[in-house]
C-alpha cells in the first residue's frame, strides 16, 4: 500500500502530521531549494518574466524539506485558487452534511386549490437551487393543493446582506455568469442559456429556463460559409422596458455552426425568480394574479421546506468548475452561522481568519475579499496555502475535500490539461486565472509513487496568457517525473 493510499484511507499516523505540518520560517529558510526546474527557467527567460514574480512551494507529504521553496512568503493574488481556502474552511467549520433550506410560506388562506393571499419564498442561501430543483419545488406545491394564487409572489432574502456595487465592477461585463452577485434567494445563478438552432432558412433562438418577463428579439441572419467564432459573431443587446426585459440578437450566423449555446445573466434576481416562477407555474396549469415583491417573514411553521445538497457536494461544484457565486454564498454562510447575524463578507472573513489561527496557521498577509478569487485585492502566500493543504491531509473530512478537486486530464477546469503527457488523475489541481494572475495548487502523485503538495502563484503583466499556462504545465510534468 502506497503512502498516497494511506492518505486516502485516513490511516496516516497522527505523529507524522505533527512532524511535517507546522514548518516554521527558520526551518524552510534552512532547507530552501530556490532553484526552478531548468525547463521552467527557460520559459521565463524566453518570455522575459522575472523569477521574483512567482512563488512556488513543493513539499513531499512525508518530508519537512521542501523540494522547491521560492518566494513562499510573498503575498500574491491567488485568483480562484483562494476557493481552496474557502471550501476547506467551510467543510471544517460547517461539516460535510451541512445543508441550506429554502422555506415556502402561505401568507393567506388556502381553500379548494386557491390561495387568497401571497406566496412567500424565504431564501436560505442555497448555492445550488437550480432550475430542476425549483421545478420540483413548484411541482410539490401543485401536488399539495395550490393551483391559483390570488396575490403576489414575495421573496424574503434577508438572510444575507445585499452586496454593494454592480456586477460590472470587476471587468465591465455585467452579463457574464461569473460576475453574479450572491443572494439568499439565488435561483439558478440568475442564468439563462440561450440556444441557437439553425432551422430551414432561419435561426431559432430560445431561452432556458423560460421566463414570463423575458422576450427575445431575433434579428439574426442565417448565412452560408465557414463557422468562425460561433455565437461571438452575434451582437447582444439588453433592453428593459417596464416589467419586461428584451434581449436582442443581431448579426450573421453561419449555418455550419450548428447548434450552439450562450450563457448570460440579464435579469435582476427578483425579476428572474418571478419570471421563471410564473412561466413554470403556468406551464403546470397554475395561475398567479399578482406581481413580484419583497418581504421579511417571521414564521416558524413553513408550508414546505426544500433542503439543499450537502456541503460535501456543493464544494465539488465549486472547486471542479470554479463557480464564483457559489463560493460567495458559502463565505456569507460561514459568517452567518458563526457570528449569529445576517450573512456578510466581513463576518465570513473574520471567521476564516480566526479558524486559521485556531489550527495554528498564521496568515497575517491574508486578504480574502469575497472568497471566490474574483478580486484584484485578494492576497495570500504560498506558505499559507501549503500549510492549509497539509492540514487537510489529516482532516477527518480529507476524502470529501480531495474528491472536490479537479483531476488533471479527467474533469473540471483541468479536464483537457496534459492529456497523454501525464497519466489521468495523477494531479488534483485547482487553477486560477484573471488578468495578470496565473495560479494553481493541490496534490500530485509522481510516477515513483511519491506524493506532493504544490502551490504556484504568478503575478505579472500578461501572465494569464499562454506563458503562465506553459509554466504550470512544465512544473506539473517535471514534478510527475520525480
Amino acid at each position: 500500500m502506497t503512502f498516497f493510499d494511506l492518505i486516502l484511507r485516513g490511516q496516516l499516523p497522527r505523529l507524522l502530521f505533527c512532524l511535517t505540518m507546522f514548518i516554521g520560517n527558520d526551518a524552510v529558510a534552512d532547507h530552501s531549494v530556490e532553484h526552478l526546474p531548468s525547463t521552467v527557467t527557460k520559459i521565463l527567460a524566453k518570455h522575459k518574466v522575472p523569477k521574483d514574480s512567482m512563488s512556488l512551494y513543493i513539499l513531499e507529504f512525508d518530508s519537512n524539506d521542501p523540494l522547491v521553496a521560492l518566494n513562499i512568503d510573498t503575498p500574491r493574488n491567488p485568483a480562484s485558487v483562494i476557493k481552496l481556502l474557502t471550501t476547506y474552511a467551510g467543510l471544517d467549520i460547517l461539516g460535510p452534511n451541512y445543508t441550506w433550506e429554502t422555506h415556502v410560506h402561505l401568507d393567506g388562506k388556502l381553500t379548494n386549490g386557491t390561495l387568497d393571499g401571497n406566496l412567500v419564498i424565504e431564501g436560505g442561501g442555497d448555492p445550488f437551487l437550480v432550475r430542476e430543483a425549483f421545478w420540483h419545488l413548484l411541482f410539490t406545491l401543485r401536488n399539495r393543493g395550490i393551483q391559483h394564487i390570488n396575490g403576489d409572489l414575495l421573496i424574503d432574502n434577508e438572510h444575507f446582506e445585499d452586496e454593494h456595487g454592480s456586477p460590472a465592477d470587476f471587468d465591465n461585463k455585467p452579463y457574464r455568469v461569473y460576475n453574479t452577485f450572491p443572494d439568499a434567494a439565488l435561483l439558478n445563478f440568475r442564468a439563462h442559456q440561450f440556444h441557437f438552432i439553425p432551422m430551414d432558412k432561419k435561426l431559432h433562438i430560445y431561452a432556458d429556463p423560460p421566463s414570463s418577463n423575458l422576450q427575445i428579439r431575433n434579428k439574426v441572419k442565417l448565412v452560408k460559409g465557414a463557422c468562425k467564432g460561433k455565437h461571438r459573431r452575434l451582437k447582444f443587446n439588453v433592453l428593459k422596458q417596464g416589467a419586461v426585459t428584451t434581449v436582442e440578437f443581431s448579426g450573421n450566423y453561419p449555418k455550419r455552426c450548428g447548434n450552439q449555446q450562450l450563457l448570460r445573466t440579464v435579469l435582476a434576481n427578483g425579476d428572474y425568480i418571478f419570471g421563471v416562477f410564473k412561466a413554470l407555474w403556468e406551464d403546470m396549469g397554475g395561475t398567479i394574479n399578482g406581481k413580484y415583491g419583497e418581504t421579511s417573514i417571521d414564521d416558524n411553521n413553513p408550508f414546505y421546506i426544500v433542503p439543499s445538497k450537502p456541503l460535501s457536494e456543493i464544494i465539488t461544484y465549486i472547486n471542479k468548475y470554479s463557480n464564483n457565486v457559489m463560493t460567495r454564498q458559502l463565505l456569507l454562510t460561514i459568517g452567518k452561522e458563526n457570528k449569529n447575524n445576517v450573512g456578510n463578507k466581513i463576518a465570513g472573513r473574520k471567521v476564516i481568519s480566526d479558524w486559521l489561527q485556531n489550527i495554528s496557521i498564521p496568515a497575517p498577509e491574508l486578504t480574502i475579499e469575497n472568497g471566490s478569487g474574483l478580486s484584484r485585492s485578494a492576497r495570500i502566500t504560498a506558505r499559507t496555502l501549503a500549510m492549509m493543504l497539509q492540514h487537510a491531509l489529516h482532516s477527518p473530512y480529507q476524502p470529501e475535500y480531495f474528491s472536490s478537486l479537479p483531476l488533471v486530464g479527467i474533469d473540471g477546469t483541468v479536464r483537457k490539461r496534459l492529456k497523454g503527457i501525464i497519466p489521468p488523475g495523477s494531479a488534483r489541481i485547482k487553477t486560477g486565472l484573471i488578468d495578470n494572475v496565473r495560479s494553481m495548487a493541490g496534490y500530485v502523485k509522481s510516477k515513483s509513487n511519491k506524493n506532493y503538495i504544490i502551490v504556484s502563484l504568478q503575478n505579472y503583466k500578461g501572465i494569464q496568457n499562454t506563458t503562465g499556462r506553459l509554466v504550470q504545465d512544465e512544473i506539473l510534468k517535471w514534478l510527475y517525473k520525480q
